[in-house]
């Protein structure tokens, strides 16, 4: 059984969390396995807890040299491309594992054929285990925070008059770098407004690097006193993601955050993202997929108060 492992995700925050179910599976099963990561920068923070890790490389940095140092003998391509293929052929490993396709041969020696149907990414991470006979213990993705990410949490929900035993409040991201996935930000405060009048529940609005002008313009149009955070980065926000009822908003790296913090969402989809592919399915989690240049507010709070009540919000 291979012991040390090189696990390749150069993607999205969304997608580096998306592998960490098979991370687990590897640590879980494997006595005194050594399993590293190579990442991007904006996606180490969130792997910088996990205890199954011994070890996060940053692709913008020089790191070949002390990758090939961990005389590896297992790489887990999930990009498919020439470079993670690079990386996978130089590292020294004698399996290099991927899922098939066209330049695969040049790169790697196990090709791996996905199976059935449009499912949950993690179900198809997860079918990267089976050529080492290795079984999973679940879909759960893996997030851990410091104590620091906690207090701050903490502190921004004792300011802000949310602190108590039952959630009583809704995280909303209304953002996203991908303008297909942008529903108009005015709609999504008219969903917040209405969760206050129909459940008490109060909204929290995020807002990362470069997104706080367009939720201020979007929280001028609110007939509700909704909150803003906008100073907090991706370990605080699972650290407040913990603490709400609800995570609602378009297909992010924060709704994946909520997941692996076990809180419910309500995830709006454009037509081409699909629900299946990234929506966890479990009855926690819902969502809508529609072409949102013409999506109403009723239609989509609609099917939103109805997941409210389901949880019993």
């Amino acid at each position: 059984m291979p012991k040390k492992f090189l696990v390749m995700v150069f993607k999205g925050i969304g997608d580096v969390l998306l592998t960490t179910p098979l991370v687990r599976a590897l640590k879980k099963n494997i006595p005194g396995a050594e399993i590293y990561f190579l990442t991007k920068k904006s996606s180490e923070k969130i792997l910088r807890f996990n205890s199954c890790l011994s070890g996060v490389f940053v692709r913008e940095e020089t790191c070949l040299g002390e990758i090939r140092s961990r005389k590896l003998d297992t790489t887990m391509d999930f990009m498919n491309s020439s470079s993670s293929g690079a990386y996978a052929l130089l590292s020294g490993a004698g399996r290099r594992l991927a899922f098939r396709h066209p330049l695969g041969r040049i790169f790697h020696n196990v090709l791996i054929e996905k199976e059935g149907p449009a499912r949950y990414t993690v179900y198809d991470r997860l079918e990267m285990l089976k050529p080492l006979g290795v079984p999973h213990d679940g879909i759960g993705l893996d997030l851990r925070f410091a104590p620091e990410n906690a207090e701050k949490a903490l502190d921004f929900l004792k300011r802000s008059g949310l602190e108590s035993a039952r959630p009583s409040f809704v995280i909303f991201d209304i953002t996203s770098p991908r303008r297909h996935r942008c529903w108009p930000p005015e709609k999504f405060i008219a969903l917040a407004d209405r969760l206050e009048a129909d459940f008490r529940l109060r909204s929290v609005f995020l807002a990362g690097p470069g997104e706080l002008d367009y939720v201020k313009s979007a929280l001028s149009s609110a007939k509700s006193n909704h909150l803003l955070c906008s100073d907090f980065d991706l370990l605080d926000i699972a650290a407040l993601e913990r603490h709400a009822a609800l995570h609602a908003g378009v297909s992010s790296a924060p709704m994946h955050i909520a997941v692996s913090q076990g809180t419910p969402t309500f995830t709006v989809y454009s037509p081409n993202d699909s629900p299946k592919d990234w929506g966890p399915p479990l009855p926690i989690h819902s969502g809508l997929q529609a072409d949102l240049e013409i999506l109403g507010v009723d239609e989509l709070y609609a099917k939103l108060s109805a997941h409210v009540r389901t949880l019993k919000l």
